[in-house]
């Protein structure tokens, strides 16, 4: 007897033994940081936590990081706290004869993505005189690496351009061809069209243009550009009007709201971020504006958290903006309440080895991802927020902030890769 029972105690001390070894602790992460010479060369703030909430590891979680794209997280957030199950296409209102219509900045118009025909048919068949009713313009800063914000946006506030058969330019939408010129004060190496200081226009170098040349480019916009557009596209009368809103405006709705976050947050569209800013200020105030919906936020949502974060635009591309590790997990934290359903949420991140900007970070394991994360990407930052999946069936919130690197990105990419997917494999 006294056998059996010694067995017994050193088949239960085995398995205890076994069970601490497979256990992930905050020795054993910061061990994997340690060992890594290139984490040591550039500030790093890093928390991994368990489903349940205890933080296994966390590392400078308090630290104010530049986010980057990982801004678009708090876009999410706001779209879902204050749009509802559909996108406001615009506010209108029936006239007499005319149908006049209020922007609300809904970007899915004619967008290649984005469209599903709804807006257009509407438009195309109402029996009514159009008529855009004039509003405040939007204030911002025109940038390389996004279409202009717009009160009423259309196409994307992009054209595609492409070199056709008799080695001219092919332009889509067509009525933007007429806003396309050559410039003899432009130098450039190779060929490549771009925006006018100043105007509309879309300029380029007298250079040939190469074969298989094709690019979207975003062209200059206001509700003047968006009145031509529409009607070219229409082929009907559009007019701009002064008018107030009365008592009886209604509302169309375009698309699901859904559909416009996931095109937002697995491509990190800079563009369609500031747009979802701009849509949610329409439904808390009279005016079209993202900064009326960030202070919103910074006042009545996200005051509790525990470092307040220095928010700035809807994508992530001022580096005014600055997030804690600690900030992006709570958000990551909300986000789940918010949304409910854990397979609803991971549509709108992309998936490691599948789907957007981590499409080919990480590899699949037995052809199903692990991770589910946003990125973001600035010149010496590169961060990843989200949820990992391990072997054994855990899942851990894990949001890994790195600034100030000097080595090329894809090196800092690889090492993050390199660590979460060993956390993966392993526990």
């Amino acid at each position: 007897m006294r056998k059996y029972c010694s067995l017994l105690i050193l088949i239960l001390v085995f398995i205890g033994l076994d069970t601490r070894a497979q256990k992930l602790t905050e020795r054993k992460v910061r061990k994997l940081f340690d060992k890594s010479s290139l984490m040591q060369e550039h500030f790093v703030g890093f928390i991994l936590q368990e489903e349940g909430g205890k933080i296994v590891f966390s590392q400078h979680e308090d630290i104010h990081f530049v986010p980057a794209s990982n801004t678009k997280l708090l876009t999410l957030y706001a779209g879902l706290q204050i749009l509802g199950d559909s996108i406001p296409a615009f506010h209108y209102e029936v006239s007499g004869d005319s149908l006049i219509i209020w922007a609300t900045g809904d970007p899915s118009l004619l967008h290649p993505d984005l469209d599903n025909g709804k807006v257009f048919h509407f438009l195309r068949n109402t029996p009514y005189q159009i008529f855009l009713a004039e509003q405040h313009p939007i204030v911002f800063e025109p940038s390389y690496w996004r279409s202009d914000p717009a009160l009423f946006p259309i196409y994307g506030n992009t054209a595609t351009i492409s070199k056709d058969s008799q080695a001219g330019l092919q332009v889509s939408p067509k009525a933007m061809g007429s806003f396309i010129k050559p410039d003899s004060s432009l130098f450039q190496n190779k060929f490549n069209i771009v925006r006018s200081k100043s105007g509309n226009e879309l300029i380029y170098p007298h250079l040939p243009i190469p074969d298989g040349f094709q690019d979207r480019v975003p062209f200059p916009m206001d509700l003047h550009m968006s009145r031509y557009l529409l009607q070219d596209t229409l082929k009907r009368t559009v007019n701009l009007v002064r008018r107030q809103k009365g008592k009886n405006i209604k509302t169309y709705y375009s698309i699901p709201s859904d559909s416009l976050y996931k095109h937002m947050m697995l491509p990190s569209d800079n563009f369609l971020a500031e747009q979802i800013l701009i849509l949610c200020s329409g439904m808390i105030s009279d005016t079209l504006d993202a900064k009326k919906t960030i202070d919103y936020l910074n006042e009545y949502w996200l005051n509790e958290l525990k470092n307040v974060p220095i928010w700035e635009d809807g994508s992530g591309l001022s580096r005014y903006n600055l997030f804690t590790p600690m900030t992006v997990l709570e958000i990551l934290n909300r986000l789940e309440g918010i949304v409910g359903n854990k397979e609803r949420l991971k549509c709108f991140f992309p998936a490691g080895g599948v789907s957007g900007t981590l499409r080919t970070a990480y590899k699949l394991d037995e052809g199903k991802p692990f991770v589910w994360a946003k990125t973001g990407s600035l010149r010496n930052m590169h961060l990843q927020s989200g949820w990992m999946e391990t072997r054994k069936g855990k899942t851990y919130r894990f949001v890994f902030m790195n600034n100030n690197f000097v080595r090329p990105t894809s090196e800092i990419r690889n090492e993050m890769v390199s660590i979460i997917t060993y956390l993966h494999d392993n526990y």
